[in-house]
């Protein structure tokens, strides 16, 4: 996948949510990531408890789109996070296969993403999401190089149908 086209896909996910009058969800939760022989944390606050939505600081989406949910968070730039953005989401292909995982991630000031095995469950709300995704291989758009997606877990709350 070249830069543009993942940038593109990164663009489509953040703003499917607001074309389809989708609300601010609140999303709690945290990634690890290992890249470089650093571990880089992505947490929403108090070890991933803490809910944020859209805001001063925050962009959250999330929706369900032929039952396949997809959801998406980012943070503000100029706190210089070590990872600004991710999204998470089970796309079907366009020949009507098997639904393809995918998740990506904005790592300093470079986009990474690769196929991760994306669990996503709708509990007994339809609109409380709970997504996770492991131990994953992201490669960087620019080059290749890789980063390990330890571990992402997020409780979504609110996503759109």
């Amino acid at each position: 996948m070249s830069m543009s086209s993942a940038r593109l896909t990164l663009l489509a996910v953040l703003s499917l949510p607001a074309m389809a009058c989708v609300n601010n969800p609140d999303i709690a939760g945290k990634a690890v990531v290992a890249l470089d022989g650093e571990t880089l944390n992505y947490d929403t606050g108090d070890d991933g408890r803490r809910f944020v939505k859209t805001g001063e600081r925050w962009s959250t989406g999330c929706f369900l789109k032929d039952s396949l949910p997809e959801m998406a968070l980012d943070r503000a730039r100029d706190d210089n996070p070590p990872i600004s953005g991710i999204s998470l989401d089970v796309e079907r292909k366009d020949d009507g296969g098997e639904p393809l995982p995918n998740v990506t991630m904005d790592i300093g000031e470079d986009f990474y993403d690769g196929f991760c095995h994306v669990v996503a469950t709708v509990g007994s709300d339809p609109r409380e999401v709970d997504f996770s995704t492991g131990d994953c291989e992201l490669q960087r758009a620019l080059d290749g190089h890789p980063a390990l997606l330890v571990s992402a877990l997020f409780h979504v709350k609110e996503c759109d149908e």
